[in-house]
């Protein structure tokens, strides 16, 4: 990881006035270098596979970087999703993060299809004296596109019937064209009516690659269950803040992510009418088409993704046309208190005064 740079100024001139005293990051990836085997020369062209490795000592030494003056009061962690990863390996080591630093509310790795062995890992977590707050199922694990996945294939019944009895929180990194398709609406809805224990945090926004995809998920009526979720990180249009802040009950729901290290992308989410789905990005990695992205304007003015994700939610909280009380009030649930709300009561985990 490069060394920490404002590129545009985005946190010195805009955001770091605007963004609330105290912060909870709901969407976290760490793991050592060493439960993750060597990335193939082809994996290493996906965007997924763009960081493998993050220990508990340098996320805490990127907070303050990113959020000076702000205080961490808890995150959600899991480890890195990917299918080169050895799974017992990385929860173990959340296990000894949770030991020794209880504010994390760590999630555990679930295997792709047998919820024998996550269930496995959950209890080997309470022999230790922790107990993971949630699961996080992957569509990687399969060894396939997220396009070429559904859900079902990679959350087995058995995982779900558990994680109801013991009220774990689902992490839910949506597959297909994410929470737009119908297909993922009837699977979700499926899950909410049969298992009504279960709280169901929609990583990404509930993923779109347009925002009439978000705009037709709000419609389906998923968003009046209380215990759906939406996460904030690599979401960073604010027409999908503002459309889902107007949604009721959702400033209680809505909660801030930043996906680190993968929030250190600079770039952004951006349809491209000939190239689909596409990210456009500051710097050249192995994963995108320069020539694309230098065709855009765009491209020097951008900077790390979880800041461009605070901009849009900033905008979307000014368009509401709040007083200043309200405001701080809809900022304090989405940075910190629906988070809190969510996963219990919080503890500093670094306070982060006088940092850049």
């Amino acid at each position: 990881m490069h060394p920490y740079v404002d590129h545009v100024g985005l946190w010195q001139q805009e955001l770091r006035d605007w963004l609330p005293a105290t912060i909870f990051d709901a969407h976290v990836h760490l793991g050592p270098p060493e439960v993750m085997r060597s990335i193939r020369e082809d994996r290493k062209k996906l965007a997924l596979s763009t960081f493998t490795s993050l220990t508990w000592e340098e996320l805490r030494d990127w907070y303050p970087r990113l959020f000076g003056g702000r205080t961490l009061v808890g995150l959600a962690a899991f480890p890195f999703p990917l299918q080169e990863v050895d799974q017992d390996a990385a929860n173990g080591y959340m296990i000894r993060l949770m030991k020794t630093a209880p504010e994390i509310r760590g999630f555990l790795l679930a295997h792709p299809t047998d919820a024998a062995k996550s269930v496995a890992a959950f209890d080997a977590a309470i022999a230790a004296g922790v107990r993971f707050s949630g699961v996080k199922p992957y569509f990687d694990l399969l060894g396939k596109s997220v396009f070429e996945t559904t859900m079902p294939e990679f959350i087995p019944e058995a995982l779900l019937e558990f994680m109801d009895r013991r009220r774990l929180v689902l992490m839910l990194h949506t597959s297909g064209r994410g929470m737009g398709e119908k297909r993922n609406q009837d699977y979700l809805r499926r899950v909410l009516d049969q298992y009504p224990n279960l709280p169901i945090v929609l990583a990404h926004m509930g993923r779109y690659l347009e925002a009439a995809e978000f705009f037709a998920f709000c419609d389906s009526g998923l968003l009046d269950y209380p215990n759906v979720y939406l996460e904030t990180s690599s979401a960073t249009l604010p027409e999908v803040y503002r459309r889902a802040l107007a949604h009721p009950g959702m400033r209680d729901r809505l909660v801030f992510g930043t996906d680190l290290p993968f929030g250190l992308i600079t770039g952004v989410e951006a349809w491209s009418k000939t190239h689909g789905a596409i990210f456009i990005t500051r710097d050249d990695y192995p994963w995108n088409d320069p020539a694309l992205a230098a065709e855009s304007v765009q491209r020097r003015q951008l900077t790390y993704n979880t800041y461009h994700v605070i901009q849009a939610i900033k905008s979307a909280v000014e368009a509401m046309h709040l007083s200043a009380a309200q405001s701080e009030t809809v900022k304090e649930g989405i940075f910190h208190r629906n988070a809190e709300s969510l996963f219990g009561g919080s503890e500093t985990v670094h306070s982060a005064c006088g940092c850049p």
